[in-house]
C-alpha cells in the first residue's frame, strides 16, 4: 500500500524537511483548505503522543517486537501474492469462458430443435379444408365406436 502523497507533504511540513518555498505554498493550502487542516492537527495529535510515551520512558512489553516479527513472517511473499492474483484472474477468465459455452450451447440446442423457429399465429388453412378435416375425424370417431363390441366400451 502506497502512502497518500498529501499525507507524505504533511509530515514533511511537521518534520520541517521542505524548503521556504514548498513550506510557504503548504502554508497557503492549509488556509485555504480546512479537511488539510484537520488532516495536519490529526498528525499532530498522534506526534504529540509518541512524545509523550517517549518522555514517560514506556516501551513496548516483552516479546512485542519478536511478535511482530513472527507475525510478518508468516504473511504471504510478494511474490506469493502475485501468484495469487494470477490465478484468480485465471478462474475468472475461465468462468466467463465456461458460462459463455453453456449459453452458446443451450442457444444451439434450442435452434437444432426448432424452439426458435418462427411460427405463425394464424390458421393456414381454408374453412373447406376446416371442415373437410373435421368430417374425416367424425367418420373415424364413429367408425371405431361402431366396431367396438358392446360391454367393452369405457373401459
Amino acid at each position: 500500500m502506497n502512502p497518500d502523497p498529501e499525507d507524505l507533504l504533511l509530515q514533511r511540513y511537521l518534520d520541517g524537511e521542505l524548503d521556504a518555498a514548498a513550506r510557504a505554498a503548504c502554508d497557503a493550502r492549509l488556509l485555504a483548505e480546512p479537511q488539510l487542516r484537520q488532516r495536519l492537527d490529526s498528525l499532530r495529535g498522534f506526534a504529540a503522543g509518541f512524545a509523550a510515551m517517549r518522555a514517560e520512558g514506556r516501551r513496548a512489553p516483552a516479546g512485542f517486537t519478536a511478535a511482530v516479527v513472527a507475525a510478518a513472517r508468516r504473511l504471504p511473499s510478494r511474490q506469493e501474492l502475485q501468484q495469487a492474483d494470477v490465478t484468480a484472474g485465471a478462474v475468472a477468465f475461465c468462468r466467463r469462458l465456461l458460462l459463455a459455452a453453456a449459453i452458446l450451447t443451450v442457444g444451439a440446442l434450442g435452434f437444432h430443435f426448432g424452439l426458435f423457429r418462427h411460427q405463425p399465429s394464424t390458421l393456414q388453412a381454408t374453412p373447406d379444408e376446416v371442415q373437410q378435416e373435421m368430417d374425416r375425424l367424425d367418420s373415424l370417431v364413429t367408425g371405431a365406436a361402431a366396431s367396438e363390441p358392446k360391454g367393452h366400451r369405457g373401459k
